[in-house]
């Protein structure tokens, strides 16, 4: 039995590593903000936030989620393997997306009411094979704990993004100056993977066997039989959210629903991100060498709940703070923030945690889980519009709902880790 007390410290320095490299990314995305501003107007952030909504949904499909897959078996070949598959799966979609934009590009753009818009579906397909080929890449250099590369990879991505968007607004070039630049940002990071990967498919893995895609393909079917469809409903759910709040109570309240989650969610899930991605790998290799599951997941629930303590006591100003930092109008923002607290700590606990499922094989609870989260995401809303509550009560009876889902969610998980180890293999 390997003792999976030893890593403690070396998974904190991959932790740290991680949030450095997105740290960075989203400060320079935040720095560049004010001109971005400047260069471009409302209507084409729009346009690049449709674009970034369409191309993340297929995003979810191009890979058949079996990039999730690639830090689970034991041997490296089999690894490769899946790596192969995903990105076979996503030159399959992002061609079929192709097609369909070239045949019903033009009826899409006349159907929503904006002819511009077919200016920009022909660069979706690109898009959505450079962000499966960074995913699934991403999931390599985690299963081969490359944590500098990973983070060095983000960095680069936004630094590219940032100065191309700059200079094609800069440029004149504002029509699809943001979309551009976010390409050039995945191109970039696509290109580093890959002399990386290239290395290892020439020295330590080898050539790729159809047999034996088929064979990882089988024995991981349950990601795309289960998870794929619990990641479509994700985002549906996260759309649907939105639309309901927008319809039930306008766009001002919208505004401020979504303000406090950026500014709250955002660092939480910096962190929460690089957590997971280390504990993910960590387990993965626990599982299979027979270590102890049931301490490790103790140990990082342990750490991640001292993490967010300070969140937690600070969400008690958050009104005021709200409305010193930002300006009194955003004082309701701080108002929502304090509301959905409970909500939000529990989501940074769980989440890095919810990767134990696919590491144990058991994706089919998992995504009962998930159904009932989503409802308890969706429902207060739905019922405050029919019943006409107002804001806060709606709130609070989603903060509620959904503490109490991930609650059971976070005591499953722990009886999982229970189950399953230690075991010797």
């Amino acid at each position: 039995m390997i003792d999976s007390a030893r890593p403690a410290s070396a998974s904190a320095r991959h932790v740290l590593t991680l949030m450095t490299g997105t740290t960075l990314a989203q400060a320079i995305a935040l720095a560049i903000s004010p001109i971005l501003t400047r260069l471009y107007a409302p209507e084409q952030f729009g346009v690049f936030a449709l674009y970034l909504s369409i191309v993340a949904l297929l995003a979810i499909v191009a890979t058949g989620r079996y990039e999730l897959a690639i830090v689970l078996p034991e041997s490296d070949v089999d690894a490769w393997h899946l790596c192969a598959l995903a990105l076979l799966i996503a030159a399959a979609v992002s061609v079929s997306t192709l097609l369909g934009v070239w045949i019903f590009g033009e009826r899409i753009a006349a159907r929503v009411g904006d002819a511009r818009m077919a200016d920009w579906l022909f660069i979706v397909p690109a898009a959505v094979l450079l962000t499966a080929i960074v995913n699934t890449f991403g999931c390599w250099a985690n299963r081969q704990q490359r944590y500098t590369q990973l983070a060095t990879n983000r960095l680069s991505q936004s630094a590219t993004s940032a100065a191309a968007s700059v200079g094609f607004g800069a440029a004149g070039q504002t029509a699809l100056g943001l979309v551009w630049g976010s390409v050039l940002g995945f191109s970039v990071s696509t290109l580093l993977f890959a002399s990386a990967m290239w290395r290892d498919a020439r020295l330590a893995i080898g050539p790729v066997s159809t047999a034996a895609m088929k064979a990882q393909a089988r024995r991981y079917i349950n990601f795309p039989r289960i998870n794929l469809p619990h990641a479509l409903l994700d985002a549906a759910q996260a759309s649907a959210l939105l639309a309901v709040l927008g319809l039930a109570f306008g766009g001002a309240v919208l505004g401020l629903y979504a303000f406090a989650l950026r500014i709250v969610k955002t660092p939480l899930g910096m962190l929460g991100s690089s957590v997971g991605q280390v504990f993910q790998q960590r387990a993965a290799q626990v599982f299979n060498e027979g270590g102890d599951l049931r301490g490790l997941v103790e140990r990082t629930t342990w750490r991640l709940a001292k993490i967010i303590l300070p969140f937690a006591v600070l969400m008690v100003f958050a009104p005021p703070l709200f409305a010193l930092v930002f300006g009194e109008g955003w004082r309701e923002a701080g108002v929502y923030a304090l509301i959905l607290a409970p909500w939000m700590a529990l989501n940074f606990i769980t989440s890095p945690l919810s990767q134990l499922p696919l590491i144990v094989g058991r994706q089919g609870r998992a995504f009962a889980y998930g159904l009932a989260y989503q409802a308890s995401m969706l429902l207060p809303y739905v019922l405050a519009w029919a019943i006409k509550l107002d804001i806060r009560t709606a709130l609070t009876l989603q903060s509620g709902a959904s503490s109490l889902v991930l609650v059971l969610y976070a005591l499953w998980l722990h009886s999982l880790s229970r189950a399953s180890g230690p075991q010797h293999v």
